[in-house]
This record gives structure tokens, sequence and C-alpha cells, in this order.
């Protein structure tokens, strides 16, 4: 009978996998991306004359299924779970996919790539997530079988609630910690990348410190950005971790695979960005996602009340 159970389950993950290639795709579709990314890069810093249409990248398949695995193995774990069922998983699942996936990450191209990109990229980008992500949440929790709950057979009991000091530190403490992760991994990571600094037309900065002070004094806006992202993860990171309600362990664990997973989308072949650069920018998001979302699903897990012993 486990034996059953066990292939079974592989198979629905198998499903799950196959249901988010075909949900990705049909979004890229409908948003009409592939024809957007043919358009010539609207630079200001070239003449229409030298404008190049991107190529029409090779050797997608590889990556594409890894990129598809990673996320559709993590999200069936994910699912498989929780102890939320029908709708309600439904909609933590498109809040935490689409917001993690499409909306934290597509800011940065607003803020780093809109003269780099065709026009309407960015909005297809949008759309594509969106729409892919509405299609894959209810699919993957049908699938599963997470549709109606299951019997429980321990009650599950209620968790402590928090005071509005406890919620404030928590939110400072993960803010601050994605400024400055995001700031340290950029630049040690990333900004090592000379052809990376080519791209951004960025200066060569010789300490993780002076980036810092250089960015405050020249690009002040940045820190702002990066402090609104946080947030946007820290919402989108909240109810995939109510909805295990498991041990603070598992909730960091959850969190980091969760978040790291949708990185693997950089190894895709990229037109319009140079293959070093999304290389590096793997490494970046990848090395950022793991330690940040890891102590979002800590500080955020809720555990339940101590059982209390009466005194004999």
């Amino acid at each position: 009978m486990a034996t059953r159970t066990i292939f079974v389950t592989g198979l629905r993950i198998l499903g799950v996998c196959l249901l988010f290639a075909v949900c990705f795709s049909v979004g890229g579709v409908l948003s009409g991306i592939d024809k957007i990314a043919q358009r010539p890069v609207a630079s200001q810093l070239a003449p229409p004359a030298t404008q190049q249409v991107p190529q029409t990248p090779e050797n997608l398949l590889p990556s594409f299924l890894i990129f598809t695995l990673c996320v559709g193995v993590t999200l069936s774990y994910l699912i498989l779970r929780s102890r939320w069922h029908g709708w309600t998983l439904v909609g933590a699942v498109f809040v935490s996919t689409y917001g993690i996936s499409t909306v934290a990450s597509q800011l940065d191209s607003v803020a780093f790539l809109s003269d780099k990109l065709p026009q309407g990229m960015i909005r297809a980008l949008f759309v594509q997530g969106a729409i892919a992500a509405a299609l894959f949440a209810p699919l993957a929790v049908l699938v599963l079988g997470k549709w109606r709950a299951a019997p429980l057979r321990v009650p599950v009991p209620p968790a402590v609630p928090r005071k509005l000091s406890s919620i404030m530190l928590r939110l400072a403490l993960l803010v601050a910690a994605f400024v400055f992760l995001y700031m340290f991994f950029g630049y040690y990571v990333a900004w090592r990348n000379p052809e990376l600094r080519h791209f951004y037309a960025g200066p060569e900065l010789p300490t993780f410190w002076a980036s810092l002070r250089h960015n405050w004094t020249s690009h002040r806006w940045i820190f702002f950005v990066a402090a609104f992202r946080a947030l946007i993860y820290i919402a989108c990171l909240y109810p995939l971790v109510r909805m295990l309600y498991t041990s603070r362990r598992e909730s960091a664990f959850a969190a980091a695979l969760f978040s790291a997973c949708w990185t693997t989308a950089l190894l895709l072949p990229n037109p319009l960005m140079p293959a070093s650069v999304a290389r590096s920018h793997f490494w970046e998001t990848l090395g950022f996602s793991l330690v940040f979302a890891a102590l979002a699903g800590w500080l955020l897990c809720r555990t339940a009340p101590a059982p209390h012993v009466e005194p004999t």
C-alpha cells in the first residue's frame, strides 16, 4: 500500500511539473511576450540605426526542464504539506507564486532595465506571470488531491497570537535584513563580474562599504526600492508559512526552497541579457533568496502553544 501511495504521489508531482510548463507557456503566448522580445531595444544611448533586434535563444529545452522541475517539485511539496485546502489554499499559492516570481522580481526590471528591454516587455512579464499563476494554482491543488479537507488525526491547537510590538520588531528586522543582504550579495556576487558592470555602466568599487556610500550618494532610491520589495516578499511569504503550520526549522526550509526555486528562471536563455550577466544574477539571487527567505520563514512562523501541565 505504501509503495502504491508513493508511486501515485510521484505521478501527481510529475503532473504538476507538466502543468506548470503548460501554464507558463500559455501565459507567454497570451501575453505576447515572444513577439515583444523580437522588437528592437529602445535605448536612449543608441540611435535607431544601431539598435539590434534580439535573437531567438537556443538550447532552451534543458534549462526550461530544470526550471519547471524545480518549481513543480517545490510547489508540490508545499501543497502536500499544507493544512489548508480548496480555494483558501489556491489563494495562498497564487499570492505567493505571483508575488515572488513576478511582482517582486520585476520591480528590479522596472528600476534597472527599462531602457534595455523592448517596449512593452515589462508589462508583458507581469501579464504572463499573472496568467500562469492563475491557471496553475487551482490545477495544482486539484491534481495533488488538496481540494477537500483531509480528516485530522490529531487536532491542531491554535497558534499563540503575537503582540503588535513583536510584529513590528520582526517586520523591521526583515526589512533591514533584506536591504543589507540585497546590497551584500549584489556587491560580492554580481558586481564582481566585469561584464555585468559594463552592462549596467557602473563603476568598479573597491569595498562593500564604498559601494554603499556610492549608492547612497548617487542612487539613494535603490534603498527605498529594496525596502518596498522587502515588504512584498514578507506579504507573499506570510501565507505560505501560515498554511504549513510546521516547526520553525521546516518553515525556514520551505520558505527558502520556495524563494530559491524561482531563481532557476535565470538559467533560461535570455536574448536580452548576456549569458555571463544572467549567470551572475542567478548566483546572486540564489544566495540572497536562501538566506533571506530562511530568516523570514523562521521569524514569521507561528508555533502552537506548549501544552499546559498541571502540577502534581
